[in-house]
């Protein structure tokens, strides 16, 4: 094909591309071209050599040369105006076909007489310029198809060869990828092989977490919209084929099987395909085109902004020196790219140090100290408690900066509260003047009434509480008095005087004088005491008329008090009545009006009556057994001992229950039904002891399938057919139509099939590879010799 065909193909296919390619792959604001270390992943199966299509002869090695070395041709021109070695692009070439190889060559080997290419790497990374692009290129024709299409080998190596970019520190600002080509399904001889195929997309996942990776198919099943299998049924061989270069590719970075590909990438078109040679040379132009056009991302500075942000947040007059934030600030430099990110990390470090290491002015303590000077000038001796002014001061801290001028004024404000908190206080005593006990000193406030109160002294023996004395003014309970700062430290003295027990009260102050209660027969006895409220302990005086008399309310059932008992369960027995205050009994008092009670009690019960009613139900009957009832007294009453109540079991109730653990027997064919015991409603017991059971008409047993019946013979002409049926009820299961006979004598055979069977006879070992639904064969060679044929048949296989 001339070279302008291929300029006008890619011209017209160009958006095509554009479309496939994914967006993540480019980025905005960029200054150098990315370098590339580009593996080219290459079928050169046998298969290579056929026509891309029955329509478009052009042979497919024909094309992938052709597109590779316009690869090495567009790289070396461009690598070529680079200056700097980093930013130059590098190609390794893999090849692969049949046996794998750890050797860098172009090597095969013969197997029953055919030959075969290694899968292996043609030549480790290079960097084509126009000065040695020929070297690349002559790599690249030497390029013969033969073999299979083992695609395991060949990502295998892709793998080795991305861990050796990405271990090279002199490409680690390099973007790696992978150019997967193939003509035809993964194989080691000549159908799809699914251990191949899974293996090739097990090696890719790995590729895949440090390059991208894109296929390219040239073959008659190549879709890139078929991702797997839809419907019931086996997987088609284009379903198969599709998922694994879905699988292979970046499209499906997780992807762990062609069966199991995982969750697809967003907006992704890493598998491109093509079924003609204008399809296939645009498609190779626009990845050569977009390789090319791939620069460097700039430099990340979010951390430089973040700093940045946090300087600005800051007050500068918070700090003795700013200065050197400023500086660093103004140091940046926004005009990096992605390879110079670690001078764009030391932008933003440089600014962080210079944070860090900012110094606070001091804060403003005067407000303090005006405060604890305040304080100091107080005596505390005459406040009632100066604990939280010393408290205050105490919580003072000192050295605190600018930032915290806030914790400082509080400081200041605390002491002050305290100080306006402070409360004078009177040191004022009592004095208790020969009294006992003890009394707490009064709270007195200064300048307010104060109240005289209740003297809690005890009074020295035969006295009484007169009042409160302060100076020469005697006070009563009760009376107010307002102290100043001239009383303090003066006394509240108690002043006593002589008791006179001549008061008959029974109570005094709501406190009873009571010496001893009235009882039944006598009068109950009080303390006199004096006009002061003091109460005698020795002189008391009588309560006349307050004997209470006996009161016969109380019942109590003790022997003691046992008038007559009951001879049996008819009769009760009898108590005298007991005087609810005393305990006397009625009996021997003639004044007592009721003198005696019956009590609940009654005599023994006799429990011999045999009464079959449900308030003697000791047990219900159940199916085998009858019910139980308690025997009884004549009076009614219930004893303990049980009687068994004869002819009252109840009998099984059976009734249908359609469950497993009931089952007698499963019907055997589609005639008969399963078959169940009975289950009694009651207890749960089935009818198999008496076997007894019952049909389930809802059931029905499987169909027993015979063997293929012959309905019609097939012909060359027309199809047969045969079918299966159930043995016992002749329902037709299952019908199947037979090929018809083939018609050897007229049938035309293929050149890709008479080769293929001549093979076959020749050695089971040759390989098909690849897709060979498109070979053509001339009819003419139906005319040619024996001997032209085994030419043509050892022409293509012996590669």
């Amino acid at each position: 094909m001339k070279i302008y065909k291929k300029v006008i193909a890619c011209i017209l296919t160009l958006m095509m591309f554009f479309a496939q390619m994914p967006v993540n792959v480019f980025a905005a604001n960029q200054k150098n071209n990315i370098p590339l270390d580009i593996v080219l992943v290459l079928d050169v199966s046998g298969s290579m050599e056929d026509p891309i299509t029955s329509t478009d002869t052009t042979k497919r090695i024909t094309i992938l040369k052709d597109s590779i070395n316009q690869f090495i041709e567009e790289f070396a021109k461009n690598n070529s105006k680079q200056s700097d070695e980093k930013y130059q692009s590098r190609i390794s070439i893999i090849k692969f076909a049949g046996d794998k190889s750890d050797k860098v060559g172009n090597d095969t080997y013969t197997e029953n007489r055919y030959r075969y290419n290694y899968t292996q790497i043609m030549n480790d990374f290079f960097t084509a310029t126009n000065d040695n692009k020929a070297k690349l290129e002559d790599v690249v024709n030497s390029i013969s198809p033969a073999g299979a299409t083992r695609s395991d080998f060949a990502m295998e190596l892709a793998l080795k060869q991305i861990n050796q970019s990405k271990n090279d520190e002199s490409r680690k600002d390099a973007k790696r990828i992978v150019f997967f080509v193939t003509d035809g399904q993964p194989t080691t001889l000549n159908n799809f092989d699914d251990d191949v195929a899974n293996r090739a997309i097990t090696a890719s996942e790995e590729i895949k977490k440090d390059a991208e990776v894109y296929t390219f198919g040239m073959f008659s099943l190549t879709d890139p919209s078929i991702t797997g299998h839809v419907g019931s049924g086996s997987w088609s061989d284009a379903e198969k084929f599709n998922a694994y270069m879905h699988g292979v590719s970046s499209n499906y970075s997780d992807a762990q099987s062609y069966k199991n590909l995982g969750t697809r990438a967003e907006n992704s078109a890493y598998y491109m395909g093509a079924k003609s040679s204008k399809e296939a040379t645009a498609i190779f132009d626009s990845v050569i085109a977009k390789l090319l056009s791939m620069t460097y991302a700039g430099a990340d500075y979010t951390d430089v902004d973040a700093a940045i942000k946090r300087a600005n947040s800051l007050n500068k007059d918070n700090y003795k020196d700013f200065s050197k934030v400023e500086d660093a600030i103004n140091a940046v430099n926004r005009d990096k790219d992605i390879t110079e990110q670690e001078v764009v990390n030391g932008y933003a470090k440089a600014i962080n140090e210079a944070i860090d290491h900012l110094e606070y002015k001091a804060a403003d303590y005067t407000k303090v100290t005006e405060a604890i000077e305040k304080a100091n000038k107080l005596n505390k001796d005459n406040y009632e408690d100066f604990t939280k002014v010393t408290a205050a001061i105490n919580a003072v801290a000192p050295g605190k900066n600018i930032t915290q001028q806030d914790e400082v004024d509080a400081m200041a404000k605390a002491i002050n509260d305290a100080i306006d908190a402070l409360v004078f206080q009177l040191k004022i005593k009592y004095d208790s003047n020969g009294g006992t006990g003890t009394m707490t000193n009064p709270a007195i406030e200064l300048d307010k009434e104060f109240t005289f109160p209740k003297c809690e002294y005890v009074a020295p023996n035969g006295k009484h509480f007169k009042g409160w004395q302060v100076d020469s003014t005697i006070y009563k309970v009760g009376d107010p008095r307002v102290f100043t700062k001239d009383d303090q430290n003066k006394e509240i003295k108690a002043v006593w005087e002589e008791h006179t027990f001549d008061q008959k009260l029974k109570e005094v102050n709501g406190v009873s004088t009571l010496k001893d209660k009235a009882t039944c027969t006598t009068n109950a006895i009080y303390y006199k005491s004096c006009t002061c409220g003091q109460v005698s302990t020795t002189e008391t005086f009588e309560d006349k008329d307050t004997k209470l008399g006996h009161e016969y309310t109380k019942q109590i059932k003790d022997e003691k008090y046992l008038k007559s008992q009951g001879s049996n369960c008819q009769e009760h027995d009898a108590y005298w009545y007991v005087c609810s205050r005393c305990d006397a009994s009625a009996k021997d008092d003639e004044n007592a009006q009721d003198k005696y009670y019956e009590s609940a009690e009654v005599g023994n019960h006799v429990y011999d009556q045999e009464v079959e009613s449900s308030e003697y139900l000791a047990t219900p009957a159940t199916c085998m057994t009858p019910a139980r009832y308690y025997k009884s007294c004549i009076c009614g009453a219930k004893g303990t001992e049980a009687f068994a109540a004869t002819g009252t079991h109840l009998g099984h109730a059976y009734i249908e229950v359609k469950n497993p653990q009931f089952l007698r027997e499963k019907a055997t064919n589609c005639k008969e039904h399963d078959t169940y015991w009975y289950v009694c409603s009651r207890c749960g017991k089935t009818s198999k002891t008496i076997n007894k059971y019952y049909e389930d008409k809802d059931s029905k047993g499987e169909h027993i399938s015979s063997d293929w019946i012959i309905d019609q013979q097939p012909t060359v002409a027309k199809e047969g057919s045969k079918h299966k049926e159930c043995t016992v009820c002749k329902e037709v299961l299952e019908t199947e139509k037979i090929a018809k006979l083939e018609n050897v004598k007229t049938e035309t055979k293929k050149e890709e099939t008479a080769s293929k069977k001549e093979t076959k006879v020749e050695s089971k070992k040759a390989v098909t590879t690849g897709d060979n639904t498109n070979s053509i064969v001339p009819m003419a060679l139906l005319g040619i010799s024996l001997l032209g044929i085994y030419i043509i048949v050892m022409k293509k296989y012996v590669r």
